[in-house]
């Protein structure tokens, strides 16, 4: 099992704690039987193309949120730039109440949903299933603890890497996030065949500690101003989680691949992520070469609960 999880770590972004969860994600999907996929509308291959043609458009565009009045019917409101949503984001963090100042020697309960992949190691994921994963983070960013699947909880230590602590260190700036990101990916091993931009590593990082990490609002603030100070962020419209919700994103685009942090267009809270291909390519696992088209999801994610507790193994 130990050696397993090693050889997943090696496929994924190290520059958190949550890239390690997202490999041990995989392997446990695995373990279990996936959960049937929530109803949702199947996009046309030819509407993934013209979403995706939208955000390759402008690296500041215009975006629309997408809200609930109430009844069931869907609202609109304006978001006229990537940096307003930005701004919208981190005000939002600072006056919601639900968050908490972590306290030394707690844990963050964290429950997810995931499309796991097709076929290792081919690293598509399957739209139509879905995996639940229950994770337990230390709020010092130095444990995680899940279940084995074979009902054993495991803690294991984490990687070098960034930390809620790293990052409320003062100043707290959408400048010094950035600063303290790319420092902590400049110093993590890059695995073989990784070809991701800087700009895609922090993008994926912010994810990471946003899903992962118990932040303190005004860290969670920084991290929304710092988005759309990365180049090629923009915003994506109408943005769908691995759960089903609609909601509004910050996109980043590639060379080779689209990821995006999907937030609640009401209340800009987090939802998950979603990546896709945007170019055929091919890469050459010890399997052999292998051809990955655009368009294939990589990644798709639903952030679903979490919780401070005191200890691994327990339940909110």
């Amino acid at each position: 099992m130990m050696d397993e999880i090693k050889n997943f770590r090696s496929s994924t972004p190290v520059i958190t704690r949550q890239a390690e969860n997202t490999a041990r994600a995989r392997l446990l999907q695995a373990m279990r039987e996936p959960a049937p996929a929530p109803p949702r509308r199947r996009m046309p291959r030819l509407a993934w193309r013209l979403a995706l043609a939208a955000s390759l458009a402008a690296a500041v565009g215009t975006g629309v949120a997408l809200t609930n009045d109430g009844g069931g019917q869907q609202a609109f409101t304006h978001v006229a730039s990537v940096q307003e949503l930005g701004e919208r984001a981190a005000r939002a963090a600072v006056i919601d109440p639900s968050k908490t100042v972590p306290s030394p020697g707690k844990w963050l309960y964290v429950k997810e949903t995931i499309a796991p992949l097709r076929e290792e190691p081919a690293p598509a994921v399957d739209r139509d299933k879905r995996t639940t994963l229950e994770l337990w983070n230390s709020v010092d960013g130095k444990q995680t603890a899940l279940d084995d699947g074979k009902g054993k909880l495991v803690v294991h230590e984490t990687g070098p890497g960034i930390t809620a602590a790293d990052l409320g260190e003062a100043p707290v700036t959408p400048e010094r996030m950035l600063e303290r990101i790319r420092a902590a990916i400049a110093e993590a091993p890059v695995p073989p065949g990784d070809d991701k931009s800087e700009e895609q590593r922090i993008v994926e990082s912010i994810s990471q500690l946003m899903s992962g990490q118990s932040l303190e609002p005004e860290v969670r603030a920084a991290l929304f101003r710092a988005l759309p100070m990365i180049q090629g962020v923009s915003i994506k419209q109408d943005a769908v989680d691995a759960a089903g919700r609609h909601g509004i994103a910050f996109a980043y685009t590639g060379r080779w691949e689209r990821f995006e942090i999907i937030l609640n267009s009401k209340d800009y809270t987090y939802l998950g992520s979603y990546g896709e291909t945007v170019a055929t390519r091919t890469y050459s696992p010890p399997s052999g070469t292998r051809e990955i088209k655009a368009g294939t999801p990589v990644v798709w994610t639903a952030h679903l609960e979490s919780k401070i507790v005191d200890k691994p193994g327990e339940r909110p």
